[in-house]
């Protein structure tokens, strides 16, 4: 048993002194803080709107959904309100649907139709 306890403390110490003694090392480097701003305007015209609201419809009526930013349009009930490739929406039956504006896979808006 003592040697056991005589092993450990030996370990134990070894263990200590390469700790206490370990080596560290850095390089000093300068910086400097950047100081080279630059001043940037953003146009309106790249200000995309999102479009999220209620359409009410009779049959056989019409509407504009187009937003210059939208480069698809695409409704999930077509049988009640279809949507072209300008964003005109006809109502087609009684019923609800959704019209999606997309600028390549990203979501512009939702458009919520019923018709009457």
């Amino acid at each position: 048993m003592n040697v056991k306890k005589t092993v450990v403390s030996a370990l134990s110490i070894s263990a200590l002194a390469l700790s206490v003694s370990g080596v560290a090392s850095a390089q000093e480097i300068n910086a400097s803080p950047v100081t080279d701003a630059k001043n940037i305007t953003v146009s309106p015209s790249h200000i995309i709107k999102i479009q999220d609201y209620n359409l009410p419809l009779k049959v056989g009526e019409t509407y504009s959904v187009k937003n210059s930013a939208a480069t698809r349009y695409w409704s999930d009930n077509s049988s009640v309100a279809s949507v072209d490739s300008n964003g005109i929406v006809k109502a087609n039956a009684v019923g609800k649907a959704n019209i999606t504006l997309y600028k390549g896979t990203s979501v512009l808006g939702v458009v919520h139709v019923t018709v009457w």
